[in-house]
């Protein structure tokens, strides 16, 4: 409300002056000379109460030039105020939204890699918040329907906003290896339980970031080199995996998993879902290939290859 005050304040004192010097130059009456105050102002382009002399012809440029710098004022204050409320609004949404958040996943840095990752996130349906500096780019992630912070990841503070303290993983996917070093070494010193994926754009920068705390470092531009090589070396392995869509995943068996205390001869995955067990963890030993006949555990990681929807189907049923 104190952003209008002063637009308000200005147009009145503008209506009382403007009013005052018509009918002190044109000796119009109050009415009139109000009348012609507010057509002036506005440019409705309404004639003149009466003839005016030259005095009172200076005297309405005047009007117009001062009317619409104040007008103008006055209409960027009430939207300016009005988008400043709404934007409030939404970020309280936000912040209620993020401090409800447990267990969640932390993006920082909404690039090319921080888009894919919060696609992919999004689409399993795993709960996350963004970080990115980038004003622009916190509002595409807003568009997106993500959680968002503005702010630099790199900082506890903005961390914190982010809910790292109750948050599961976190992915510092940052254009520079000294910022994800920062972020990484708070990350842990914050919550030293949290699982965290970071890139890193060097070799030395990734050794760095590993000895920082960082559980997994990837090279993109050596992982996308492997992938080009892998095309040309095997073209129809990586045809078959792009094209069918197929991917690998790990699925948690908990104490209350229906697929506890069965065998994978009697889940039938390939036959009813189309995937594939290809390992079992089972006690950090990797177990290549998996018994069929012996009974799964609470604890167990299935290693499954298939197609996302599957996979997905099969995930829901593990619990």
């Amino acid at each position: 409300m104190r952003n209008l005050l002063l637009p308000l304040f200005l147009i009145s004192t503008l209506i009382l002056v403007s009013t005052w010097g018509y009918m002190l130059i044109e000796d119009m009456a109050f009415f009139e000379a109000l009348y012609m105050t507010v057509i002036t102002i506005s440019t409705v382009g309404f004639g003149e109460v009466k003839p005016l002399s030259t005095l009172g012809r200076l005297w309405t440029i005047l009007v117009i030039f001062f009317g619409w710098g104040i007008l103008s004022v006055a209409i960027t204050r009430v939207f300016g105020t009005v988008m400043e409320r709404q934007i409030e609004r939404m970020f309280a949404r936000r912040r209620i939204r993020m401090k409800g958040l447990k267990g969640h996943y932390i993006v920082c840095g909404f690039g090319r890699m921080g888009r894919k990752a919060a696609e992919i996130l999004a689409d399993s349906g795993i709960p996350f918040v963004v970080i990115d500096q980038n004003r622009k780019r916190v509002e595409d992630a807003i568009a997106e329907g993500y959680l968002a912070v503005e702010g630099d990841a790199t900082e506890e503070e903005t961390l914190i906003k982010a809910g790292i303290e109750r948050a599961k993983g976190l992915a510092s996917l940052l254009d520079s290896d000294h910022a994800n070093l920062y972020v990484v070494l708070n990350a842990k010193s914050l919550n030293p339980n949290i699982f965290v994926v970071s890139s890193a754009l060097t070799e030395k920068g990734g050794n760095l970031i590993k000895k920082a705390g960082a559980d997994r470092v990837i090279l993109p531009f050596e992982w996308a080199g492997l992938r080009v090589a892998r095309y040309l070396v095997k073209p129809t392995i990586s045809e078959f995996l792009d094209v069918y869509e197929m991917r690998i995943e790990e699925i948690l068996l908990g104490e209350n998993s229906p697929f506890v205390g069965k065998s994978l001869k009697d889940l039938q995955m390939t036959r009813r879902y189309g995937i594939y067990v290809i390992a079992i963890i089972r006690d950090g030993r990797v177990v290549i290939p998996p018994d069929p006949d012996e009974p799964l555990k609470s604890g167990d990681v299935l290693l499954v290859i298939g197609k996302t929807e599957n996979l997905k189907t099969v995930e829901g049923l593990a619990g």
